[in-house]
């Protein structure tokens, strides 16, 4: 075979040229001399400024939030003190009323003994009147319940006693007397038992009035015990109510602004994601652009390689590696 046609051949068939060093074809080599576009990095500054003002309104959000649950807390501990001492309140008042009712009970009776030692004073003065009258108009003097009792008092000697003839004789005869003067006194011995009688009733009716007395002033003095707790409470719930406004007012006050302010971080971070996004896009933009550009210089390549085949020159391995790279991405 001439030379001649052996390089025919070689045109023919140029997966058969020979190469000094064997190679591994890939799509993309360093050794393809291209120029790279520089890439446009999206600033770093402006992401971490945006980074670090989120970092701050987190932080800054973070300390409104624990004085607004703080002040939540505070609202929520003055609310079950302020039950607790409505409780109380209630259970107070249940027992001076129940006690104010006892002490009313015990007044009516009071009076209601008074009334009546009132009414028996009235009818025992009308007794005296009386028996000042008819002893008047009698010739009797002295007391006739006191003549009965001594009249007894010597019956009862009589019968117990062992008297001489004599002494006997001298008491029956002292007995016929206060008789007789028992007999005289006439009505005024009935007027008198009355008068007793009634005097009787007036002391019961005193004792019982000043023991309803005595009952009004113990649970008087226990009352009073209560009301002033009654009193007590009611302004310290009164103060609790003054506190839960205030931690409440507080409460809304933190609540909005950390509302505000979480508003912000969220403006923020939409900013953030707007520039990572940005930066993203840009990243893909110019890789693009370089795996253009790589293209173009990949095929102006391969057309030179296109063309030294066409002349039949020979070709290096930097001219395979083009050519094999311009088909492979010609395939994907």
């Amino acid at each position: 075979m001439t030379e001649e046609q052996k390089k025919e051949d070689q045109i023919e068939k140029p997966g058969a040229i020979e190469v000094k060093e064997e190679v591994e074809i890939k799509t993309e080599n360093p050794k393809v001399k291209t120029e790279e576009v520089k890439s446009e990095k999206v600033p770093e500054e402006k992401l971490k400024e945006v980074r670090k003002d989120a970092k701050e309104l987190k932080e800054e959000l973070d300390i409104l939030n624990n004085k607004k649950e703080s002040w939540f807390e505070k609202k929520e501990e003055l609310k079950q003190k302020i039950a607790d001492v409505i409780k109380r309140i209630k259970e107070t008042k249940s027992k001076n009323d129940e006690l104010t009712n006892k002490i009313s009970e015990f007044k009516n009776n009071r009076d209601k003994y008074n009334d009546e030692v009132k009414k028996l004073i009235k009818e025992i003065k009308e007794l005296n009147k009386e028996k000042d009258t008819k002893i008047s108009k009698s010739k009797f003097k002295g007391n006739p319940q006191e003549i009965k009792r001594n009249m007894e008092k010597l019956e009862f000697s009589l019968e117990t006693q062992a008297y001489t003839f004599s002494k006997e004789k001298k008491v029956m005869k002292e007995i016929n007397q206060l008789k007789k003067q028992l007999e005289s006194a006439g009505d005024v011995s009935g007027v008198m038992k009355n008068i007793n009688d009634i005097s009787s009733k007036i002391t019961e009716a005193k004792r019982k009035s000043d023991e309803f007395h005595n009952k009004v002033k113990e649970y008087a003095s226990e009352n009073k015990k209560y009301y002033d707790e009654f009193i007590k409470l009611s302004r310290e719930i009164g103060s609790l109510k003054k506190n839960q406004a205030k931690a409440f007012e507080n409460f809304i006050k933190f609540k909005q602004e950390f509302s505000e302010l979480n508003s912000q971080l969220m403006d923020v971070n939409k900013k953030k994601k707007r520039v990572k996004d940005k930066e993203r896009f840009e990243k893909n933009k110019k890789s693009q652009e370089r795996k253009k550009k790589i293209d173009e210089q990949l095929k102006e390549k391969a057309n030179e390689v296109k063309d030294k085949l066409k002349k039949k020159k020979m070709l290096t391995t930097e001219d395979l590696i083009a050519y094999q790279s311009q088909e492979d991405t010609e395939d994907f």
